[in-house]
């Protein structure tokens, strides 16, 4: 990425810098990171500040900040992301860019407000018409939203509803053939049961996540999974 900037070549740096995104979700290492997504995102805004790559880099560079805590930067990164996606009519990537803003309210224990974004980046969702790029990426959006709804509930202390919310994205995720996402899913409903101190419900749901991320390279996800069964009394 360094190469990339004092050589002047925006485009080589953002394709590396999105290149990223797996590490980020799979592995952590948000420390390593954070100097390369800057250098992305300040490259993209040289190059071309209202565009979906600028959008995309700067809500790349908000999770790892969500991540690290620092609440005020990502916040900032988040509302830059979605100022880009938006004056690029990139619809899919602004609803995104509202989801990132939910996820950081998310940690922030500010459940209401979390939920209200992911019903703003739905409603961004059905604003898509057929010559929008990324309607065909719909059904998982979606399901990605109702399974934040879903910890979003959860954190408002609405077990049940928020088990509905995440039964019913777990569903898409499995039937769709996505392990990253069934793995996180399961790992939400485990925690909801965990919030009731019932770790016999708990704990078949941890396992399968663990079977389930088996080959998917998400050692940042299995060590959470891993205390988690500690915490059950299962080593």
């Amino acid at each position: 990425m360094r190469c990339a900037e004092e050589s002047g070549d925006p485009d080589a740096a953002v394709r590396l810098c999105r290149a990223l995104w797996p590490l980020q979700l799979k592995a952590g290492q948000h420390e390593m990171l954070l100097p390369a997504l800057r250098i992305g995102a300040r490259l993209a805004d040289a190059h071309d500040p209202t565009s979906p790559d600028a959008g995309a880099l700067h809500a790349q560079l908000a999770h790892t900040l969500t991540e690290l805590k620092r609440w005020d930067e990502a916040e900032t990164e988040a509302r830059a992301a979605a100022r880009a996606e938006e004056s690029a009519g990139h619809k899919r990537g602004h609803a995104s860019a509202v989801e990132f803003l939910g996820l950081l309210r998310l940690r922030q224990w500010r459940n209401e407000e979390a939920y209200a974004c992911f019903d703003e980046a739905g409603g961004i969702l059905d604003t898509l018409g057929d010559q929008d790029e990324g309607t065909e990426d719909l059904p998982r959006a979606r399901a990605l939203l109702e399974r934040h709804r879903g910890r979003a509930l959860r954190g408002s202390g609405q077990r049940e509803e928020a088990r509905e919310k995440l039964e019913s994205a777990l569903r898409y995720f499995r039937s769709s053939g996505d392990a990253y996402n069934t793995a996180r899913t399961l790992t939400d409903l485990a925690g909801t049961w965990l919030d009731e101190e019932d770790t016999g419900a708990a704990l078949p749901l941890i396992e399968a996540a663990i079977t389930t991320l088996d080959g998917q390279k998400a050692e940042y996800q299995l060590r959470i999974l891993r205390r988690m069964r500690e915490g059950c009394g299962t080593e």
